[in-house]
């Protein structure tokens, strides 16, 4: 069993007080996830949005749909600190792909999906939600959501106060004394020589292959067969993500590299 981590919102003061509003305390409207590593606590995209607006009323939050039809949506959302900002000075931005699939209320509604993932990361990304997750908790099976929870504690501490007006989003330094002080310095280590990664070929297992893919070199994938030879993976899903299934389902080469590739883009698509 994973050990349970607590939230860097609950231990350290600087995170706490990351875009802090007077009277506004995000982690109250925090809910209770499920993860594949257990229970997780997430903040949803509506009260990202409304964090934000309390701490620029002026700012922006800027959509742009790089592919909408009537398969697939890919929007990209930026955060602006004003509305009056250049197109390139941006804060934050995400974007988020989503797939239509009939007869499943989230696949449904795609393109709303699409929208408020793209916008959760992004606020994510400007300091709005990046303090209740941890980019290295798995992904939650609720496509409602823009990002993963952060692992809960099973009795989280409340969190300290977040500091106002001229030292806002500064850590108390008689705190960071204090705990230097009782806190003995970690004895050196040896340097970790860098984990080799597996190369990816078309002969190596499914399994394996799957296990070892990113979606950077899921998309990278060269399509060696049928009409789509030539393209890449990643070119297919913005044009025919449809056809991805084929390669999953239908397929009959040797090239399980493909195959895997596929597979793992259409999982991460409705991830």
């Amino acid at each position: 069993m994973n050990a349970i981590r607590t939230p860097m919102y609950d231990e350290n003061a600087a995170v706490a007080a990351l875009n802090h509003v007077e009277g506004f305390d995000p982690k109250q409207y925090m809910r209770t996830t499920s993860t594949e590593e257990g229970q997780g606590l997430y903040l949803d995209v509506k009260y990202r949005k409304l964090w934000f607006r309390l701490a620029h009323p002026l700012g922006k939050i800027k959509k742009i749909f790089h592919a909408l039809n009537a398969e697939v949506a890919i929007c990209e959302a930026r955060v602006y600190l004003n509305k009056d900002d250049p197109e390139d000075q941006y804060i934050g931005s995400g974007t988020a792909q989503r797939f239509f699939k009939a007869g499943d209320k989230f696949g449904e509604s795609y393109v709303e999906s699409a929208e408020t993932a793209a916008v959760g990361r992004a606020l994510a990304e400007a300091g709005f939600g990046s303090q209740f997750s941890d980019c290295d908790v798995t992904e939650p099976a609720d496509t409602t959501l823009a990002d993963a929870p952060v692992a809960a504690a099973a009795s989280a501490p409340a969190a300290s106060p977040a500091p106002a007006g001229p030292m806002a989003g500064r850590a108390t330094p008689t705190a960071a004394v204090s705990t230097a002080r009782r806190t003995p310095a970690p004895a050196p280590t040896a340097a970790t020589p860098p984990v080799q990664e597996p190369a990816l070929t078309p002969g190596m297992p499914f399994e394996q292959a799957y296990a070892a893919m990113t979606l950077d070199k899921a998309k990278a994938v060269l399509i060696d067969c049928g009409c789509y030879r030539g393209q890449t993976l990643g070119q297919l899903a913005l044009t025919k993500p449809a056809s991805l299934h084929w390669y999953v389902d239908s397929y009959k080469g040797n090239n399980n590299l493909l195959r895997a590739a596929a597979k793992y883009l259409l999982d991460r698509a409705v991830a």
